[in-house]
């Protein structure tokens, strides 16, 4: 007896995937859309959109790409991309300012040393 053969539990992946999966992969297209469209533009985009029709669902930047990413799902998408964007500045900004004071220190060093 064979314990790896189961054919008969063997899935049928030929039929629609579940809906959370399928709304998985929709948000993984839109991000991936949003991305690559780039936080400038997208954020330019979404104010011309709101600007234009306040109550609108659907945001119409990432049509070219036959994709309608809800106003709400864009608007969280912009929230996280500024984080990300902050943080990065952010530690690039500490590692300025550390290599700066470390090299104030080795300066005031370096003339402390000289006769």
């Amino acid at each position: 007896m064979s314990l790896a053969g189961h054919g008969d539990l063997m899935l049928d992946v030929r039929g629609s995937l579940p809906a959370f999966v399928e709304r998985a992969q929709e948000d993984a297209r839109f991000r991936h859309a949003l991305g690559r469209l780039g936080y400038r533009k997208v954020k330019s985009a979404y104010a011309r959109q709101l600007r234009a029709a306040p109550d609108a669902d659907t945001f119409h930047g990432l049509e070219r790409e036959l994709l309608w990413p809800p106003m709400d799902f864009v608007r969280d998408w912009l929230k996280a991309e500024k984080k990300r964007i902050r943080a990065r500045v952010r530690w690039t900004f500490v590692g300025a300012m550390l290599l700066t004071i470390v090299v104030g220190l080795v300066f005031a060093a370096t003339f402390s040393a000289l006769p």
